[in-house]
Protein backbone atom coordinates (compact mmCIF):
# COMPACT_ATOMS: atom_id res chain seq x y z
CA UNK A 1 0.00 0.00 0.00
CA UNK A 2 2.40 2.31 1.25
CA UNK A 3 4.70 1.75 -2.50
CA UNK A 4 1.10 2.57 -4.39
CA UNK A 5 1.30 5.83 -2.33
CA UNK A 6 4.66 6.40 -3.19
CA UNK A 7 4.28 6.23 -6.93
CA UNK A 8 1.46 7.85 -6.97
CA UNK A 9 3.21 11.49 -5.04
CA UNK A 10 6.30 10.82 -6.89
CA UNK A 11 4.25 10.94 -10.27
CA UNK A 12 2.34 14.31 -9.51
CA UNK A 13 5.51 15.58 -8.51
CA UNK A 14 7.09 14.69 -11.65
CA UNK A 15 3.94 15.97 -13.79
CA UNK A 16 4.21 18.90 -12.27
CA UNK A 17 7.66 19.50 -12.90
CA UNK A 18 6.84 18.88 -16.66
CA UNK A 19 4.32 20.95 -16.91
CA UNK A 20 6.34 24.23 -15.09
CA UNK A 21 6.54 27.00 -18.09
CA UNK A 22 10.03 28.40 -17.95
CA UNK A 23 10.35 31.84 -19.34
CA UNK A 24 13.40 33.53 -19.95
CA UNK A 25 12.96 37.24 -21.00
CA UNK A 26 15.49 39.74 -21.87
CA UNK A 27 16.64 41.99 -18.41
CA UNK A 28 16.39 45.60 -20.36
CA UNK A 29 14.59 45.44 -23.47
CA UNK A 30 13.60 48.57 -25.69
CA UNK A 31 10.23 48.80 -28.01
CA UNK A 32 10.91 50.40 -30.90
CA UNK A 33 7.62 50.10 -33.34
CA UNK A 34 3.82 49.42 -32.42
CA UNK A 35 3.99 45.92 -34.34
CA UNK A 36 6.45 44.57 -31.90
CA UNK A 37 6.63 40.56 -31.72
CA UNK A 38 9.06 39.24 -29.32
CA UNK A 39 8.85 35.59 -29.71
CA UNK A 40 12.30 35.15 -30.80
CA UNK A 41 13.45 36.80 -28.10
CA UNK A 42 11.55 34.65 -25.66
CA UNK A 43 13.37 31.64 -24.33
CA UNK A 44 11.12 29.51 -22.88
CA UNK A 45 10.86 25.86 -21.96
CA UNK A 46 7.73 23.37 -21.57
CA UNK A 47 5.50 26.85 -22.53
CA UNK A 48 2.16 26.21 -24.83
CA UNK A 49 1.67 28.83 -27.64
CA UNK A 50 -1.23 30.26 -25.46
CA UNK A 51 0.98 31.76 -22.84
CA UNK A 52 4.02 32.66 -25.09
CA UNK A 53 0.94 34.54 -26.98
CA UNK A 54 -0.33 36.22 -23.30
CA UNK A 55 3.20 37.20 -22.75
CA UNK A 56 4.43 38.37 -26.14
CA UNK A 57 1.09 40.83 -25.93
CA UNK A 58 1.64 41.89 -21.87
CA UNK A 59 5.33 42.91 -22.80
CA UNK A 60 3.87 45.65 -25.10
CA UNK A 61 1.53 46.81 -22.77
CA UNK A 62 3.98 47.68 -19.48
CA UNK A 63 6.96 49.83 -18.84
CA UNK A 64 9.23 50.49 -16.59
CA UNK A 65 11.27 48.49 -13.93
CA UNK A 66 8.78 45.44 -13.16
CA UNK A 67 9.41 42.32 -10.64
CA UNK A 68 8.95 38.88 -12.10
CA UNK A 69 6.14 38.34 -9.54
CA UNK A 70 3.96 41.91 -10.50
CA UNK A 71 4.78 40.34 -14.35
CA UNK A 72 3.20 36.85 -13.13
CA UNK A 73 -0.06 38.84 -12.00
CA UNK A 74 -0.28 40.82 -14.99
CA UNK A 75 -0.83 37.73 -17.03
CA UNK A 76 -2.91 36.19 -14.02
CA UNK A 77 -2.92 33.08 -16.02
CA UNK A 78 -4.21 29.68 -13.55
CA UNK A 79 -3.99 26.65 -12.68
CA UNK A 80 -0.34 26.46 -14.67
CA UNK A 81 2.70 26.78 -12.84
CA UNK A 82 5.07 29.46 -14.60
CA UNK A 83 8.58 30.36 -13.61
CA UNK A 84 10.29 34.01 -15.31
CA UNK A 85 13.24 34.93 -15.02
CA UNK A 86 15.39 37.71 -14.39
CA UNK A 87 13.70 38.36 -11.35
CA UNK A 88 13.42 42.51 -12.28
CA UNK A 89 12.21 43.18 -16.22
CA UNK A 90 13.01 47.09 -17.41
CA UNK A 91 11.00 47.55 -20.36
CA UNK A 92 11.03 51.08 -21.98
CA UNK A 93 9.20 52.43 -24.96
CA UNK A 94 10.75 54.12 -27.78
CA UNK A 95 7.91 56.95 -28.25
CA UNK A 96 8.59 57.96 -24.68
CA UNK A 97 12.14 58.23 -25.77
CA UNK A 98 11.76 60.14 -28.22
CA UNK A 99 9.82 62.66 -26.50
CA UNK A 100 12.09 62.81 -23.72
CA UNK A 101 15.11 63.68 -26.03
CA UNK A 102 13.58 65.92 -29.12
CA UNK A 103 12.54 69.19 -28.69
CA UNK A 104 8.93 68.34 -30.44
CA UNK A 105 7.03 71.54 -31.53
CA UNK A 106 3.89 72.10 -29.61
CA UNK A 107 0.86 70.86 -31.21
CA UNK A 108 3.09 68.32 -33.14
CA UNK A 109 2.20 63.90 -31.99
CA UNK A 110 3.69 60.66 -32.23
CA UNK A 111 1.09 58.86 -33.95
CA UNK A 112 3.42 55.14 -34.75
CA UNK A 113 6.87 53.78 -35.27
CA UNK A 114 8.22 51.59 -36.93
CA UNK A 115 12.14 49.84 -37.20
CA UNK A 116 14.05 50.11 -40.43
CA UNK A 117 15.73 46.50 -41.62
CA UNK A 118 15.28 45.11 -37.97
CA UNK A 119 13.19 43.96 -35.22
CA UNK A 120 10.79 46.64 -33.66
CA UNK A 121 12.69 46.01 -30.33
CA UNK A 122 16.05 46.06 -29.24
CA UNK A 123 17.55 43.98 -26.25
CA UNK A 124 19.89 45.86 -24.42
CA UNK A 125 22.76 45.19 -21.96
CA UNK A 126 22.69 46.31 -18.66
CA UNK A 127 24.73 49.91 -18.63
CA UNK A 128 23.85 50.48 -22.52
CA UNK A 129 21.88 53.81 -22.74
CA UNK A 130 20.29 55.36 -25.72
CA UNK A 131 20.39 58.35 -27.77
CA UNK A 132 18.17 59.36 -30.54
CA UNK A 133 19.03 61.38 -33.33
CA UNK A 134 16.80 63.87 -35.77
CA UNK A 135 18.69 65.89 -38.34
CA UNK A 136 16.76 68.51 -39.88
CA UNK A 137 13.30 67.11 -38.76
CA UNK A 138 10.57 68.15 -40.75
CA UNK A 139 8.02 65.86 -38.16
CA UNK A 140 6.25 64.61 -41.05
CA UNK A 141 5.04 61.20 -41.99
CA UNK A 142 7.87 58.47 -42.50
CA UNK A 143 10.24 60.83 -40.82
CA UNK A 144 13.83 59.17 -40.31
CA UNK A 145 14.85 58.83 -36.63
CA UNK A 146 18.88 57.53 -35.73
CA UNK A 147 18.47 55.67 -32.74
CA UNK A 148 22.19 55.32 -31.24
CA UNK A 149 23.47 52.49 -29.02
CA UNK A 150 26.27 53.01 -26.66
CA UNK A 151 27.16 50.18 -24.75
CA UNK A 152 28.78 50.37 -21.02
CA UNK A 153 31.81 49.37 -22.54
CA UNK A 154 32.05 51.97 -25.19
CA UNK A 155 30.97 50.15 -28.17
CA UNK A 156 28.92 52.25 -30.47
CA UNK A 157 25.64 50.34 -32.79
CA UNK A 158 23.57 52.78 -34.37
CA UNK A 159 19.86 51.47 -36.19
CA UNK A 160 16.90 53.48 -38.02
CA UNK A 161 13.59 53.74 -37.71
CA UNK A 162 10.77 55.37 -39.32
CA UNK A 163 8.18 58.04 -37.25
CA UNK A 164 4.88 59.02 -38.51
CA UNK A 165 3.86 62.79 -36.77
CA UNK A 166 0.84 64.41 -36.90
CA UNK A 167 0.45 68.04 -36.05
CA UNK A 168 -2.33 69.28 -34.18
CA UNK A 169 -4.17 72.62 -34.39
CA UNK A 170 -6.61 74.63 -32.08
CA UNK A 171 -10.26 74.36 -32.98
CA UNK A 172 -14.17 74.57 -32.28
CA UNK A 173 -17.02 72.36 -32.43
CA UNK A 174 -20.31 73.76 -32.14
CA UNK A 175 -22.22 71.98 -29.36
CA UNK A 176 -25.72 73.71 -30.38
CA UNK A 177 -27.75 74.09 -34.20
CA UNK A 178 -26.59 77.79 -34.81
CA UNK A 179 -28.95 79.48 -37.57
CA UNK A 180 -28.07 81.22 -40.17
CA UNK A 181 -26.38 84.99 -39.77
CA UNK A 182 -26.65 84.25 -36.24
CA UNK A 183 -23.99 86.19 -34.14
CA UNK A 184 -21.59 83.31 -32.02
CA UNK A 185 -20.86 83.08 -28.47
CA UNK A 186 -18.17 81.25 -26.89
CA UNK A 187 -20.80 79.25 -24.92
CA UNK A 188 -22.27 77.38 -28.22
CA UNK A 189 -18.21 76.08 -28.69
CA UNK A 190 -16.36 73.65 -27.79
CA UNK A 191 -12.29 73.60 -28.05
CA UNK A 192 -10.58 70.73 -29.22
CA UNK A 193 -7.53 70.04 -30.98
CA UNK A 194 -7.77 68.16 -34.15
CA UNK A 195 -5.35 67.28 -37.31
CA UNK A 196 -4.11 69.75 -38.91
CA UNK A 197 -5.17 69.26 -42.96
CA UNK A 198 -4.23 71.83 -45.43
CA UNK A 199 -6.72 73.77 -46.41
CA UNK A 200 -9.41 73.06 -44.09
CA UNK A 201 -9.10 76.92 -42.91
CA UNK A 202 -10.43 75.96 -39.40
CA UNK A 203 -11.25 78.50 -36.87
CA UNK A 204 -8.23 78.44 -34.73
CA UNK A 205 -8.83 81.80 -32.52
CA UNK A 206 -12.44 82.72 -31.24
CA UNK A 207 -11.17 86.14 -30.10
CA UNK A 208 -12.33 86.86 -33.98
CA UNK A 209 -15.76 85.23 -33.71
CA UNK A 210 -16.84 88.68 -32.58
CA UNK A 211 -16.09 90.12 -35.87
CA UNK A 212 -18.33 87.94 -37.74
CA UNK A 213 -21.50 86.01 -38.36
CA UNK A 214 -22.90 82.73 -39.79
CA UNK A 215 -23.67 82.77 -43.54
CA UNK A 216 -25.34 79.37 -43.15
CA UNK A 217 -26.74 77.35 -40.42
CA UNK A 218 -24.34 74.86 -38.82
CA UNK A 219 -25.09 71.20 -37.63
CA UNK A 220 -24.42 70.83 -33.30
CA UNK A 221 -21.19 68.44 -33.85
CA UNK A 222 -19.40 70.24 -36.88
CA UNK A 223 -16.15 71.65 -36.85
CA UNK A 224 -16.50 75.59 -36.98
CA UNK A 225 -14.51 76.94 -40.42
CA UNK A 226 -13.82 80.21 -41.91
CA UNK A 227 -16.02 79.04 -44.60
CA UNK A 228 -19.29 79.46 -42.63
CA UNK A 229 -18.42 83.06 -41.30
CA UNK A 230 -19.45 86.36 -42.98
CA UNK A 231 -17.53 89.37 -41.78
CA UNK A 232 -19.48 91.86 -39.82
CA UNK A 233 -18.96 95.79 -41.18
CA UNK A 234 -16.90 97.12 -38.50
CA UNK A 235 -16.35 100.22 -40.89
CA UNK A 236 -19.38 102.18 -42.17
CA UNK A 237 -19.57 104.77 -45.35
CA UNK A 238 -19.85 107.92 -43.86
CA UNK A 239 -19.13 107.22 -40.08
CA UNK A 240 -16.53 108.85 -38.07
CA UNK A 241 -13.80 106.17 -38.79
CA UNK A 242 -9.90 106.29 -36.07
CA UNK A 243 -6.93 106.00 -38.35
CA UNK A 244 -4.02 104.68 -36.31
CA UNK A 245 -0.93 105.29 -38.90
CA UNK A 246 2.66 103.44 -37.39
CA UNK A 247 5.45 102.47 -38.74
CA UNK A 248 8.74 100.74 -36.90
CA UNK A 249 9.64 104.21 -35.43
CA UNK A 250 5.87 105.83 -34.47
CA UNK A 251 2.45 105.67 -34.18
CA UNK A 252 -0.18 108.28 -34.75
CA UNK A 253 -3.37 108.42 -34.74
CA UNK A 254 -6.21 110.87 -36.75
CA UNK A 255 -9.69 110.63 -38.07
CA UNK A 256 -11.39 111.05 -40.98
CA UNK A 257 -14.87 109.70 -42.88
CA UNK A 258 -14.98 106.10 -44.20
CA UNK A 259 -15.39 106.09 -48.30
CA UNK A 260 -17.08 102.52 -47.94
CA UNK A 261 -17.88 99.59 -45.29
CA UNK A 262 -15.62 97.56 -44.19
CA UNK A 263 -15.07 93.78 -42.80
CA UNK A 264 -12.28 92.71 -40.80
CA UNK A 265 -8.91 92.80 -42.75
CA UNK A 266 -10.53 94.78 -45.88
CA UNK A 267 -8.92 98.02 -46.95
CA UNK A 268 -10.89 100.79 -47.02
CA UNK A 269 -10.29 104.38 -47.75
CA UNK A 270 -10.63 107.25 -44.77
CA UNK A 271 -11.15 110.71 -45.93
CA UNK A 272 -9.74 113.35 -43.46
CA UNK A 273 -12.00 117.36 -44.30
CA UNK A 274 -9.95 119.52 -42.43
CA UNK A 275 -6.40 117.87 -43.99
CA UNK A 276 -8.08 117.36 -46.89
CA UNK A 277 -6.16 113.89 -47.43
CA UNK A 278 -7.01 110.43 -48.01
CA UNK A 279 -5.91 107.18 -46.21
CA UNK A 280 -5.69 103.91 -47.17
CA UNK A 281 -5.83 101.55 -44.37
CA UNK A 282 -6.82 97.92 -43.21
CA UNK A 283 -9.66 97.37 -40.54
CA UNK A 284 -8.56 95.72 -37.12
CA UNK A 285 -11.55 97.04 -34.80
CA UNK A 286 -15.24 98.50 -35.12
CA UNK A 287 -14.23 102.08 -36.80
CA UNK A 288 -10.99 101.93 -36.36
CA UNK A 289 -8.48 100.91 -39.59
CA UNK A 290 -4.66 100.51 -39.75
CA UNK A 291 -2.28 102.35 -41.89
CA UNK A 292 1.50 100.45 -42.01
CA UNK A 293 3.87 103.27 -43.52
Amino acid sequence: MMTKIFIVLTAALFSGFTLACEIHLPQHLVILGDAADFNQTIHHAGCDQETLNRVNTTLSSVEGKIPASQFLEILKLKNQVINIRPNLIQVQHMKHLIREQLSIPSGVQLQSLEAINSPNYLSLAPGDRIEVECIGCLYGSKQPLNINVIGFDGTYKSLMIKADFKKMVRAYRVNTFLPAFSEISASSLKEEFVEQIPHTDLITDPELLKFYKLNKPVRAGELLRKSDLNALNLVKAGLKTEVIIENQLLKLKTHGISRSNGGLGDFVEVFHPQKNKKYLGKVIDINKVLVEL
